[in-house]
């Protein structure tokens, strides 16, 4: 996949209610939600109160064009932020601006002392696998089936919301090898295991539902069997029509001490 050509996007904290209210309506015109679906304003009015994020990429011209927001989570004694959207106008896409609003997300939690951050992606679709794995150096080591129950979501197109769960480890060697332009692992490192997907997922989905609910369940059923063995996933690559996940075997050491 290509690397994006930048555009000089200003990327700051939306604070106005004018701004946040910009979050609600990006999310319809990107994923053409439903009222229910879509996140509402009152969230993101809360989130820039509690120690969460809502970060706004913004043209020359002032119009906001994307977004990035994230709740603060604990799990045990450990603090994270939990990433809950990250999306960018298709006329904005490919250029460099998904990126710079991830970065920014990792520059502030950084700064307040947070070094993971977690989000949700669905695995069959290569082009965010690519992007979370492979340009911002995520791992990925649980897979959650029907994670939001049904979604009313041109992307979902009646399949169960399954997900995985990206984890971004902000200050490990591996993001920090990734953020500097190199691969998340070794090209001649050969990974313990693969699981396929297709590199465009929407015809297949469009075209069956049976054949893509079969895909869907294959791709499960690996997973789930691969991660409860301890393997994580740490590459991706795109080949022609195919796609694949690389995994290695970590005997359960954290991906943060890569």
């Amino acid at each position: 996949m290509k690397e994006p050509n930048p555009v000089n996007y200003l990327v700051r904290a939306c604070e106005a209610h004018e701004e946040l209210a910009a979050c609600v309506r990006l999310q319809k015109k990107i994923w053409k939600y439903s009222d229910l679906e879509v996140y509402p304003l009152r969230l993101f009015v809360t989130l820039a109160k509690i120690g969460g994020q809502v970060l706004g990429g913004f043209t020359p011209e002032g119009e906001m064009v994307g977004f990035v927001a994230s709740l603060p989570a604990w799990r045990g004694r450990r603090r994270y932020l939990h990433s809950l959207s990250l999306g960018v106008l298709p006329t904005h896409e490919n250029r460099g601006l998904g990126k710079a609003l991830k970065l920014e997300q990792r520059r502030r939690a950084l700064r307040a002392g947070i070094e993971l951050v977690e989000w949700t992606f669905d695995p069959l679709r290569a082009k965010n696998a690519y992007f979370n794995i492979v340009r911002l150096g995520a791992v990925c080591r649980r897979y959650i089936p029907n994670h939001y129950g049904e979604v009313d979501s041109q992307f979902q197109r009646g399949l169960p919301s399954d997900r995985l769960v990206a984890e971004w480890w902000l200050k490990s060697p591996r993001v920090r090898r990734v953020l500097t332009g190199k691969p998340p692992r070794a090209a001649q490192s050969k990974p313990a295991a693969t699981v396929e997907i297709p590199a465009r997922i929407d015809e297949l989905k469009t075209s069956g539902g049976a054949a893509a609910r079969a895909l869907q369940r294959g791709v499960r059923e690996k997973f789930q069997q691969l991660f409860s063995r301890g393997f994580v996933v740490t590459g991706f690559e795109v080949e022609g029509e195919t796609a694949r996940y690389l995994l290695d075997d970590r005997n359960g050491a954290a991906p943060d001490e890569d």
